[in-house]
């Protein structure tokens, strides 16, 4: 569900990571990622990539033929990047909005996941402007839950905080800094609350429905290399079709949490 800003400046992080490849001599298909959002995309303790992105991309080269490159930079660098020619691909938990598709192309849909709000257990908190009246609500910088609300909620008292990462948004939650968080509900389950830290919180029953929050995820791209995308659509599509993207989900999903275009 995450959204990149079209004005912000390209900052590259960690450099490029050479994935294994069918042939040493395979050409290169770099893909950036911003490694801050698990289950989707994240380190594991020896700093390897890992998460559902990864291996739906990873499994895209395999089947291209292509040596994957993965490249680690902030979210909202990703559009600059791809427009800038940094890398082929943005493969990180991006919805495919109207806004989005003026300046770059977008793979056909590869899934779509639920938003929902994180609160304090007890705290009767839900995503809405009356309720959220005069609190603090911690969103990633760039994505659809900010764009949401800061159009919705800000304006009625809400006092909407966008963070670099996820991850800063969730210490200041436990700091008493924030109120809630909003974000895709696997993220809030996988990185605050299956952890310890997270045990006094909860979702909110709430599930908004606006078309913004309920667009597909999809891997962007240039405009105009159509070789790329007609590779990549036909790629994709199989996966879907065959089932080894829903079986990649069950690594890190629950039942329910996670849906698939019809085939």
């Amino acid at each position: 569900m995450k959204t990149a800003l079209f004005g912000a400046a390209l900052v590259l992080a960690a450099g490029l990571i050479p994935a294994t490849s069918l042939a040493a001599n395979a050409p290169e298909l770099k893909i950036a990622t911003e490694a801050g959002y698990p289950p989707f995309e994240y380190r594991d303790p020896k700093g390897q990539l890992e998460g559902f992105d990864i291996d739906i991309g990873n499994e895209l080269c395999k089947r291209m033929s292509r040596t994957c490159v993965w490249i680690d930079q902030s979210f909202d660098s990703l559009i600059p990047g791809l427009q800038a020619r940094k890398f082929d691909l943005a493969n990180s938990t991006m919805t495919a909005t109207e806004a989005r598709q003026k300046v770059i192309d977008f793979s056909t849909p590869v899934y779509i996941v639920p938003v929902k709000l994180m609160v304090k257990k007890g705290s009767g908190l839900e995503p809405t402007a009356e309720s959220l009246k005069g609190k603090r609500v911690g969103v990633q910088q760039g994505t659809t839950m900010e764009t949401y609300a800061r159009k919705n909620w800000a304006p009625k008292g809400v006092n909407v905080i966008a963070y670099p990462s996820y991850t800063n948004a969730f210490v200041d939650v436990t700091s008493g800094r924030l109120d809630a968080t909003f974000q895709e509900a696997q993220s809030a389950v996988e990185g605050f609350l299956n952890k310890p830290e997270g045990k006094n919180y909860e979702l909110a029953s709430m599930t908004l429905t606006d078309p913004i929050l309920n667009e597909p995820i999809a891997m962007g791209m240039r405009k105009g290399n159509t070789k790329l995308e007609t590779e990549v659509n036909q790629t994709l599509k199989s996966m879907l079709a065959d089932g080894t993207i829903r079986k990649f989900s069950q690594k890190y999903f629950a039942e329910g949490n996670i849906q698939f275009p019809a085939q």
